[in-house]
């Protein structure tokens, strides 16, 4: 697990510092008016801080830094598919989005999630699914008010 972690360490510690580099090119801007790079700016110097400190905390971890092939990434044999499926739902679902609605494509998503990706009983996945609709639904529409696709049914 140590060559693991140094590895993710040092890839998500590559990506902040990529995201970082683009931030800027989009401006700062100033402390009392930023500009659009301010806000991706302070989330890759987060991510960059957080991914160093798990960094140095793998190289200070007991085990040997084994580079052998002593056991699979993906101890399960269907991982790889279970996380194919869960990107191709992710892309139907803002495909979804815009003809069917926030609501009924959030529910639909999360069933399938819950249900097939990671299988749970049919009353975790109507909590979950219930949960997570009204949550996002209240935050983003009635807190924030954004506005969210309305799909053919008119939610």
């Amino acid at each position: 697990m140590k060559k693991y972690d140094l590895i993710s360490g040092l890839a998500w510690l590559a990506v902040g510092v990529l995201f970082c580099i683009g931030s800027i090119g989009l401006g700062l801007g100033d402390i009392n008016e930023p500009g659009p790079g301010f806000f991706p700016f302070c989330m890759s110097v987060c991510l960059i801080s957080f991914s160093s400190i798990h960094f140095i905390y793998s190289l200070k971890k007991p085990g040997a830094l084994n580079f052998a092939i002593d056991k699979r990434f993906w101890p399960e044999t269907d991982g790889m598919k279970r996380i194919l499926f869960t990107i191709i739902s992710l892309f139907i679902f803002v495909i979804a989005l815009s003809y069917i609605g926030f609501v009924l494509t959030t529910m639909l998503f999360m069933v399938f999630v819950s249900r097939f990706i990671e299988p749970q009983k049919w009353f975790t996945v109507f909590l979950l699914t219930s949960l997570t609709t009204c949550l996002s639904y209240s935050i983003f529409q009635l807190w924030l008010k954004a506005n969210l696709p309305v799909g053919f049914l008119g939610f």
